[in-house]
């Protein structure tokens, strides 16, 4: 006679495990398809017209002419707060010495700034409000973070080619001197 132990060897041959995976595999396939279907897509990226961008860039870049002065106020380094003076977009452009970036790129009010350096690079998210002041923050190269505000000193000077390139001729409200001439 055989007995029958109480510890009794169960094979299962169908689970509910597989069912899951059957189901993972149909929505793993259904995504595989959605992304070549989306990736095989005619619809094209919008054109950059080069001048036009010429253009928004120039405009921007002389809404940010001047010297700045700037308190960079660092979160990890135990809030130690800085005050320089910088010149936008370049010394040449603002006829004065003083540190400039090395990249600037201008969206409406929002400016980004890059400063390279021999510990690293640095990189600031702006806003320009009022074309007065600049607020935003920064983070480095070596994992610093903080808080940057700017406010301008002082405007770019516009040499005379500049000014009669625009149709200015330098008369305010139509005073013309004793010569007749604005």
């Amino acid at each position: 006679m055989i007995q029958q132990s109480p510890e009794a060897v169960h094979i299962v041959l169908w689970s509910g495990i597989n069912e899951n995976n059957i189901i993972m595999l149909t929505k793993v396939t259904l995504v595989a398809i959605g992304v070549l279907c989306l990736g095989l897509s005619t619809v094209r990226a919008l054109d950059v017209n080069p001048e036009a961008e010429a253009k928004r860039l120039e405009a921007g870049l002389t809404r940010l002419c001047g010297v700045w002065e700037w308190t960079v106020h660092s979160h990890t380094m135990n809030h130690r707060e800085a005050k320089s003076r910088i010149v936008l977009p370049t010394s040449d452009a603002a006829g004065t010495a003083g540190p400039s970036p090395s990249e600037i790129r201008i969206y409406g009010d929002a400016v980004y700034f890059r400063w390279n350096g021999p510990g690293g690079f640095q990189e600031d998210s702006m806003l320009l409000i009022d074309n007065k002041r600049l607020e935003g923050t920064f983070r480095t190269s070596s994992g610093a973070v903080g808080a940057i505000n700017g406010r301008r000193l002082s405007g770019c000077q516009t040499n005379t080619a500049e000014t009669s390139k625009s149709g200015d001729t330098g008369a305010k409200d139509g005073v013309k001197d004793e010569a007749g001439k604005p």
